[in-house]
């Protein structure tokens, strides 16, 4: 019985250990939470951005160089903490499309802490609160954007399907893999996606994004790569 009860004790004492490591997380997540809402005080004078995704990827990839964890698995449960802070500055709308997959890819993309808007057309959309469109690619959605003058900002993959973020901010701050969306009539890339017998999306390394200014292309965002 000595045996059980040593191992009894080991464990209650590993356990006062961890809730000691949650009281430390709760508390830099409080803090964190009080930055945040000082940042979004200043966003709120000059309309900035509420969701950044390039931010959001180098959080995921300085905290990866940091711990040695892979990004993507720093962003599968950082996503939360961000979500939680970042409903200090307001809680976004995100128009979607009805089906489970669509609502899966919101919160994947923006955490818990978001309003899906479902609508049957794009063009029934709210512009003055709705700033994001979480669908497939297809050709009612690029004409939709190229109309309002929205961007590709982020996607999503989900059983082998994927999702595409699209909004009325543009992504500013790129790096050299970022993937930059060009829409043109013809394939003038290795990756493409075909939107019509005359109509493609051609992926290019941002880096590259200069060696096709001269074709007739239109650019319609860059993603930004973990």
């Amino acid at each position: 019985m000595k045996w059980v009860i040593k191992i009894t004790r080991d464990i209650n004492k590993l356990r006062e250990e961890i809730d000691k490591i949650d009281k430390k997380i709760v508390e830099l997540i409080l803090n964190r939470m009080n930055i945040v809402h000082q940042v979004g005080v200043t966003k709120s004078k000059d309309n900035s951005r509420i969701y950044v995704p390039e931010r959001e990827v180098a959080i995921y990839k300085k905290l990866s160089d940091f711990s040695g964890l892979e990004a993507d698995e720093i962003q599968s449960f950082y996503t939360e903490i961000i979500s939680f802070c970042r409903k200090l500055e307001g809680i976004l709308n995100v128009g979607i499309k009805y089906n489970a997959l669509s609502l899966v890819g919101v919160k994947k993309i923006f955490g818990e802490y978001v309003n899906p808007v479902v609508i049957h057309q794009f063009e029934e959309l709210n512009l003055e609160s709705v700033k994001y469109i979480l669908t497939p690619l297809s050709k009612e959605i690029i004409d939709f954007i190229e109309k309002n003058n929205w961007y590709i900002i982020n996607k999503v993959n989900l059983n082998e399907e994927a999702l595409y973020l699209f909004s009325s901010y543009n992504n500013s701050i790129f790096k050299d893999n970022d993937v930059t969306y060009i829409l043109h009539n013809g394939i003038i890339s290795k990756e493409y996606i075909k939107i019509d017998s005359d109509l493609f999306i051609n992926l290019i390394p941002f880096k590259n994004l200069k060696d096709f200014e001269n074709l007739n292309i239109k650019i319609l965002g860059t993603i930004p790569s973990i």
